[in-house]
């Protein structure tokens, strides 16, 4: 699970969080790593920006829809959840995903 990600104003645009998380990903699928990880999971805030850097990073919704996502976490339905889950396969850095 990566914690939320934030980047210092000095430093936006300059795609300082793709290059970590693609540093992430590659440690993860490095040879010599032995942690058996094979997904990266993040609880993104449910705003645009968030959800948009995510996507551009290859990151998938974990749930089709923020009801089935309430429905799972048994969250009482709200009008917009504060946070979405999302995932990345590591195995498809690898050429193996199915």
């Amino acid at each position: 699970m990566i914690s939320r990600l934030g980047v210092n104003n000095s430093f936006k645009k300059m795609h300082v969080g793709s290059k970590l998380l693609d540093y992430i990903k590659q440690w993860f699928v490095d040879p010599d790593n032995k942690t058996g990880c094979r997904y990266l999971v993040v609880d993104a805030y449910n705003q645009p920006v968030p959800l948009a850097f995510y996507e551009a990073n290859g990151f998938k919704y974990m749930f089709s829809s923020e009801q089935q996502e309430c429905e799972y976490r048994k969250i009482e339905s709200v009008a917009k959840l504060h946070t979405r889950m999302m995932y990345f396969d590591l195995m498809l850095l690898t050429g193996v995903a199915g």
